[in-house]
């Protein structure tokens, strides 16, 4: 008896203690996530059209740097960083270091002083040791959550960290740390179907490239950095469909056909696939379904938004090696459909149909009424009814209004709008369904069906320039009439320059409208300053625009030089990819930027500094013309 009695001692003292040893690791959790928690970051990612394309995580390094995916950024034109309670840190406009193949990593240069840093570990962790990740998963910033490292793999050519922690979309770039409070790996998203399939770069691919001489890589430039997202199958660095020229590809409409053939003189995908792409010119709300057949090759059929985010793609739906999508058209304005390969190399002849699929399929029976036939973009904005804010007009839709190519009418109103004004429009009828769309300057395009209830439709935005907005007051059934009202109501006057109504934030460069800013000529030196009466940029620098008409393959060097501040000198192409920028190029604190232009139009070059500086400068330019 007293030897069982003695045995049964350290199984008592065992159950004992473990409600206080989960009590020790749920402390040990609490104290590295309120120590981790201010160096943890939520990254957006903007394209050159100022839409945000992707979300993600980043997190200090020791350096005050940020750490993150490469995937997050690869694309963008701009990354803007806020903190867990969403105040803005600041904005990162190229990368100083990006991981290779095997590394889907990216190092930012330090935008802001860091609230705090992490430490790096020194060596991968131990499988089975108990780690901490935190990231923003949908957008929610700073979500904890806790698990094992559950293997150390090689994945697609890649050594990773499988780990139980579950990871979502927007997780991406997320510090994975040890419980002592050291980064081990960076979150790259769930990369397997299954349960608790997560993975993670491991921290020594980290500490190797951190270790580079630090350099200025734009999101969507051409060496290390691809276009983005490639229909789900990786990049190797060079541009992709989303860099077309739209207005160079031949057009293709419901209802129609396409044979082709893809050679090895087609356009070169980043993954050594060729593709044709074809320009759609839809209407928000539309539906289509597009089809892709070829009995040469395995097919991979995209639809693509060139001002982004959309991108839908698909292989074998339509049975065997041949593809069909069905998708709604998120605005109004031109999409990008791409007949392409599943294979690198592979080449043969192909047919692609685009057929309706709702409420966009075009009825072409006739030429419509007295008011014209086409799109919003054919509406004349001359002959439109003037409405004013405050005022509500009262209508009615009739087979002599306009028909829209889906075969509905619309009666167009004009309403001159102020950069950063809000505004709420309504259209109620008790005769149709209606359907509501604000379009304006800048590509702006917002619609709605329900928003008042029942059969009416409420839009309530905040107009991002000043000149003339197409309000269309339409229907969603076809050649639908009858009477309705349309109000306009006005939230109040515009901001401060440079400002908008989302607490005094700065403007983008991309948001710039380039028709109001002063014209600026091969051969001329402007001398202007900056001051706090300038327009406010998202890093919260002051900033001057010009306008330079440009012909296509005019090579032209800009320099902009000041002894006030440190200059930093940015052309952007409002109706393209193009978005080059430049700091200390010209010598000293002068910037200076020599490029080709890739076709005639407008650029908008922008006199900035590197800091909130103020002060004079000197802007030259001079072209080599072909």
């Amino acid at each position: 008896m007293p030897s069982r009695s003695i045995k049964t001692v350290p199984v008592v003292l065992a159950l004992a203690l473990l409600p206080a040893a989960r009590a020790a690791a749920q402390n040990d959790v609490v104290n590295i996530t309120r120590r981790a928690n201010p160096a943890v970051i939520t990254l957006h990612a903007f394209n050159t059209s100022g839409r945000e394309m992707s979300l993600g995580s980043g997190f200090y390094l020791p350096d005050g740097r940020i750490a993150t995916n490469r995937h997050v950024v690869e694309g963008a034109s701009r990354i803007e960083a806020t903190t867990a309670d969403e105040r803005r840190v600041g904005t990162a406009q190229y990368a100083e270091a990006v991981g290779g193949v095997t590394a889907d990593l990216a190092i930012l240069p330090r935008i802001n002083t860091p609230p705090a840093t992490l430490p790096l570990a020194r060596a991968l962790p131990e499988v089975g040791e108990a780690i901490v990740v935190i990231g923003a998963p949908e957008g929610l910033s700073n979500t904890v959550s806790t698990g094992i490292v559950s293997a150390v793999r090689r994945v697609e050519g890649r050594t990773l960290l499988q780990i139980s922690a579950p990871i979502s979309h927007g997780s991406s770039g997320g510090p994975v740390l040890n419980m002592r409070g050291e980064v081990v790996g960076v979150s790259v998203a769930v990369l397997a179907e299954g349960q608790n399939l997560n993975f993670a770069v491991p921290v020594t691919e980290l500490t190797r490239l951190t270790q580079n001489t630090p350099g200025r890589i734009a999101f969507n430039g051409d060496l290390r950095f691809g276009g983005g997202d490639t229909g789900g199958r990786g990049t190797t660095g060079r541009r992709d469909i989303s860099d077309l020229n739209t207005a160079s590809l031949p057009r293709i409409t419901t209802g129609q056909s396409a044979e082709g053939r893809l050679t090895a003189a087609d356009f070169r995908r980043p993954d050594g696939s060729f593709a044709d792409a074809y320009v759609y010119t839809g209407r928000a709300g539309e539906r289509i379904t597009v089809t892709l057949t070829s009995d040469d090759f395995d097919t991979w059929l995209v639809v693509d938004d060139p001002n982004g985010p959309m991108r839908e793609y698909d292989d074998d739906s339509a049975g065997e090696l041949n593809s069909t999508l069905t998708v709604t058209l998120p605005h109004s304005g031109q999409f990008l459909i791409v007949a392409n390969s599943a294979t690198e190399n592979a080449t043969g002849r192909y047919r692609l149909t685009v057929r309706g699929a709702g409420r966009g399929d075009v009825v072409a029976d006739d030429d419509g009424g007295q008011g014209g036939r086409g799109g919003f973009e054919d509406i004349d904005m001359s002959r439109a009814t003037r409405i004013t804010a405050g005022q509500t007009m009262s209508g009615r839709l009739t087979s002599a209004d306009f028909l829209l190519n889906d075969n509905t009418y619309v009666h167009p109103y004009v309403y001159q709008g102020r950069a950063g004004e809000r505004i709420t429009v309504t259209l109620r009828s008790n005769s149709f369904d209606s359907w509501l769309v604000v379009r304006g300057p800048g590509g702006f395009d917002q619609h709605n069906d329900d928003g008042a209830g029942g059969n009416d439709s409420q839009l309530t935005v905040t107009l991002p320039r000043s000149g003339p907005y197409l309000i269309a007051a339409n229907t969603v059934g076809q050649r639908d009439t009858g009477p309705y009202t349309l109000s306009v109501q006005s939230g109040g006057a515009r901001p401060a320059p440079g400002q908008d109504d989302t607490g005094g934030r700065g403007v983008a460069i991309t948001d710039l409208d380039w028709r109001r800013l002063p014209a600026i000529q091969a051969g001329q030196s402007v001398a202007g300053r900056l001051s706090s009466t300038d327009v406010l940029r998202d890093d919260n620098t002051y900033m001057d625009g010009y306008v330079y008409q440009g012909r296509a393959g005019e090579r032209i060097t800009i320099t902009l030089q000041s002894s006030a501040f440190d200059a930093w000198l940015v052309v952007n192409d409002p109706n393209g990819p193009l978005y080059e920028h430049d700091d200390d190029s010209g010598g000293g604190n002068n910037s200076s930027l020599t490029l080709t232009l890739p076709h005639s139009g407008p650029y908008v070059i922008v006199a900035n500094s590197v800091s909130q500086d103020t002060g004079n400068y000197l802007l030259r330019i001079q072209s080599s013309r072909r």
